[in-house]
């Protein structure tokens, strides 16, 4: 099982650190990111209870928890809120997120419903945001090109619309691409 028993909160700084340590050498080592959203719980129904630490912990932990009764042995690596990067999974082994992916890459699910929830302001503008910083992080650790990026309705068997209408791909990878080039320039 690589599911975490508590669930860890970054900022999009401390994740990129985090992700600067990541080595892979569990005998895994994915090829790309595939990005989700989560549908339900929408941004609505996330931001209902709160944002803040102690709130995402326990609903990442109700969301492993719900994976494990599906005897699922992990789950999405990340959670992505207006807030923070949540870390729920292993990401330095496989996850359980798209079955066409699931043994390649590192799923990246987006707190909300962008086939209705709005993508480009408010909480889903920071979502967008933080789902940016993170993938940028991780793709800089792996040293992958941005244009591997997957969404999960590329799997054409799981017969999903994830992440949604309202994010649109080319536009998701340009925002990482300017991510990365401006982590670079930093270092």
């Amino acid at each position: 099982m690589t599911f975490l028993i508590t669930p860890r909160g970054f900022t999009a700084a401390e994740f990129a650190a985090y992700c600067s340590g990541l080595r892979w050498a569990k005998g895994w080592r994915p090829s790309f990111v595939t990005l989700h959203n989560t549908g339900a719980p929408n941004l609505a129904q996330w931001l209902h209870f709160g944002l803040g630490k102690a709130q995402g912990v326990q609903r990442v932990r109700n969301l492993n928890a719900y994976y494990q009764r599906l005897g699922w042995h992990s789950g999405p690596h990340l959670f992505v809120a207006p807030d923070f990067i949540w870390l729920a999974c292993d990401l330095e082994a496989d996850g359980v997120h798209a079955s066409c992916f699931n043994r390649t890459s590192i799923g990246v699910e987006m707190v909300g419903d962008y086939a209705s929830d709005a993508f480009d302001s408010g909480d889903g503008a920071k979502v967008r945001d933080n789902a940016v910083a993170a993938v940028a992080a991780i793709y800089g650790a792996l040293r992958v090109k941005t244009d591997s990026l997957r969404f999960h309705r590329e799997c054409l068997k799981d017969h999903h619309a994830c992440p949604g209408a309202h994010v649109d791909k080319a536009d998701f990878i340009a925002r990482v691409a300017q991510a990365m080039g401006a982590a670079g320039a930093a270092a």
